[in-house]
């Protein structure tokens, strides 16, 4: 055989190899796929919902059915009431049988022991009959589902990609985070955000030298998690519409494991849809105005900003006496549309439909003639301003208050120096903040340790909101990873976050923050407030009402 024959051989061999491989790899790809509907969404490939019977009987379909609903996206486990769902993950469930005991053990909060490693065929019998791989039979929160042979390869296959390697953003040594500065933001607010994150990344990894030399040593299992912590400031330039490719830029150039904190006073909406579409953690940035869904997933506020305040006025307002009409003033864009919008939809909810609009045009700060003619001319009972410290000070040259008004509602949100408001001696009696932060009596109480970890660090108080709410979102998330071993999974972030933010030693502006499975928004209420009348003492506000709830 001449050599030409040889060679032409060895490349159709190899051809013939290459293909099948992708063929293979084709076919997993397309497994997983599979897998992953019937995990996330309780679909199987056939079409068919997933259906399952629990131990008393109940029938459960779909969504409700679907491995996701107990063990989350990560498959790591979590506890459920005074349950613990174990982890499910391919590395937990299937992993090798010489791997030691620990190693699968360790992740189990009950401290139970762990099963055998699964294979398909015990996955099979544990999905149908409840049985696990030691003959144990499963908890009675363990639906036994109806699933074919091929229906259990592709979720096995699902399951054995699930949470394996550590997401983007992490190596051996280093886990990078992003924080956001959107371009409309005051230098002195950018600022108050990352002077705290800054000291509390230097602090962080100042503490974890000692760990570092004992995970190169990797006797202990704990230190093996130990990474220094690397921030990227990714400050965006130009209108909203070109953000998305600046921070694809930015995450192409260096990915992330997650984004902490943020700021940014108008739309967030790009920086939103780019975190759900990486599917990248967003942890608690500084905005009014976040990004309302149902479905996303990735990223966490503390709350609904101010449309959460439109519901909780609107609520109040239903439950109250005032006489003459309701009139809102709000910017003419469809960011000042939003908490107007809101507030009309949720008085209507109530059977309350006399509302005036008066929006403001232009980019100047509203004028005194503009407040002039809309006091005579809509003549309000009750005056609604979804509006910035700027735009309200106009009404500091029309006298004291109409006669006829009972009161003027403001945003706690947009307000950002309520001190300015004292100057309204004419109309300070009338003012409310919808507030959905903690008072100021009670706040006192609630930011020591905040407040003392700045000052240990020389970095002065420029905005107690911005900067205690940084602090709990770094904070936070350095608990949630200290608790994750080596399992470098968003998803299983998330989780973990979820959880740590009710439990968190520390405290933020907003009161009651809690995250349970799929929500998004940790605050989810709000006060009204007033400023105190003379003989009432020094405190900024004064509650109007509980703490309500829409």
């Amino acid at each position: 055989m001449s050599c030409a024959k040889k060679i032409f051989r060895l490349l159709l061999t190899l051809l013939v190899m290459l293909a099948e491989n992708a063929a293979i790899a084709a076919d997993s790809s397309a497994g997983q796929d599979a897998g992953m509907h019937i995990y996330r969404e309780g679909l199987l490939p056939s079409g068919a919902v997933l259906r399952g019977v629990l131990r008393n009987g109940a029938e459960l379909g779909g969504s409700d059915a679907a491995c996701v609903k107990c063990h989350r996206r990560s498959g790591l486990g979590v506890g459920e009431g005074q349950k613990t769902i174990r982890p499910i993950a391919g590395g937990l469930l299937f992993s090798r049988p010489d791997a030691p005991a620990t190693e699968r053990a360790s992740v189990l909060a009950d401290g139970a022991q762990a099963d055998p490693p699964y294979t398909v065929e015990t996955l099979a019998r544990a999905l149908r009959e409840g049985i696990a791989p030691s003959g144990r039979v499963l908890d009675e929160l363990m639906p036994r589902f109806d699933m074919s042979d091929a229906d259990v390869v592709q979720l096995a296959a699902y399951l054995r990609s699930l949470s394996q390697a550590s997401a983007l953003g992490v190596s051996g040594s280093e886990i990078h985070f992003a924080t956001v500065v959107t371009p409309e933001v005051d230098p002195l607010r950018s600022k108050a955000m990352l002077d705290v994150m800054e000291a509390f990344f230097a602090t962080k990894n100042a503490g974890t030298r000692g760990e570092g030399k004992r995970k190169a040593i990797g006797r202990e299992r704990m230190y093996r998690s130990y990474r220094t912590w690397v921030l990227h400031v990714w400050k965006l330039e130009g209108a909203p519409e070109t953000w998305a490719a600046q921070l694809e830029s930015h995450y192409n150039k260096q990915p992330v494991f997650a984004m902490l904190s943020g700021i940014g006073t108008g739309n967030w909406r790009p920086v939103h849809e780019f975190c759900e579409q990486v599917e990248l953690p967003c942890l608690f940035p500084n905005v009014d105005y976040p990004v309302i869904s149902g479905s996303d997933y990735a990223s966490l506020y503390f709350s609904r900003g101010t449309a959460l305040e439109a519901d909780v006025l609107a609520k109040h307002l239903s439950g109250s006496r005032y006489a003459g009409r309701i009139v809102q003033v709000f910017r003419d864009d469809p960011i000042g549309r939003v908490p107007a919008q809101t507030l009309r939809a949720a008085l209507q909810r109530h059977g309350i439909d006399a509302v005036i609009d008066r929006p403001v045009t232009g980019q100047h700060p509203v004028t005194d003639v503009f407040w002039t003619l809309m006091l005579k001319e809509a003549q309000p009972g009750v005056l609604v301003l979804w509006l910035r410290d700027d735009d309200i000070i106009g009404l500091h040259g029309q006298g004291d208050a109409p006669p006829g008004m009972d009161n003027v509602y403001l945003s706690g949100s947009l307000i950002t120096r309520p001190c300015n408001i004292l100057m309204f001696d004419g109309w300070l009696n009338r003012m409310r903040l919808i507030y959905p932060f903690e008072l100021t009596e009670r706040r006192v109480q609630r930011l020591p340790r905040m407040k003392l970890w700045l000052e240990a660090r020389n970095i002065p108080l420029l905005d107690e909101r911005i900067q205690s709410s940084t602090y709990f979102a770094v904070t936070v998330a350095g608990d949630a990873l200290s608790s994750m071993g080596e399992n470098f999974s968003r998803d299983y972030f998330i989780e973990r976050v979820e959880q740590m933010t009710e439990q968190s030693l520390s405290s933020a502006i907003y009161p009651r923050l809690t995250l349970g499975p799929g929500q998004r928004f940790a605050s989810r209420g709000s006060y009204v407030a007033r400023f105190p009348d003379e003989g009432e003492g020094e405190s900024m506000l004064m509650p109007v009402s509980e703490w309500i709830v829409p």
